[in-house]
């Protein structure tokens, strides 16, 4: 219990620093950048929400980087269908259409797919009950994350390039 306590006090408070350290400054020093202070940010959250051990991180972090990787690059792809096709539906046949948004499906269900797979892989490095954990922990940091973000841009202010700003609902 002694050591639980410690490990979450040192996440806590590694969390807080790297927080500070990370939106107090607008440019990236050392070569870090955003990305790789934002990457930090959220390896020390899911730490600590799931209770990793040293042993279950060490092995559930490559697991983990490696479904992350699958799961982008599915995404990316479906981004490029959906943008291939959008560009160019009033020129596409009936047929050229179909094959196209069959394809975006077919991305949809091959994510889906990965998660399942990856969740097997991590499950048997963490237990079931972590890894369904991990979908979960994974959107409060986002939506954290987020709702960070909106209170930097100053509060009612949407953000450049996205529709009604993408605003968090503060009431």
């Amino acid at each position: 219990m002694w050591n639980t306590l410690i490990k979450q006090s040192i996440l806590s408070l590694a969390i807080a620093l790297i927080s500070l350290t990370s939106f107090a400054q607008p440019t990236p020093e050392a070569g870090q950048t955003k990305k790789d202070k934002i990457e930090q940010l959220k390896i020390a959250y899911i730490t600590k929400e799931l209770d990793l051990t040293t042993a279950e991180a060490e092995k559930f972090w490559p697991a983990y980087n490696e479904m992350s990787n699958a799961i982008r690059k599915e995404k990316k792809s479906r981004r490029e269908k959906s943008q291939a096709l959008k560009t160019n539906f009033e020129t596409l046949t009936e047929a050229e259409i179909q094959k196209k948004a069959t394809g975006i499906l077919d991305s949809e269900i091959a994510e889906a797919k990965l998660k399942k797979e990856h969740t097997e892989k991590i499950a048997k490095i963490i237990g079931y009950k972590k890894a369904v954990q991990l979908l979960n922990v994974e959107q409060r940091f986002k939506k954290e994350l987020l709702k960070k973000l909106n209170e930097r841009q100053g509060e009612g202010q949407p953000r450049p390039n996205r529709p009604g700003g993408n605003r968090v609902n503060q009431n």
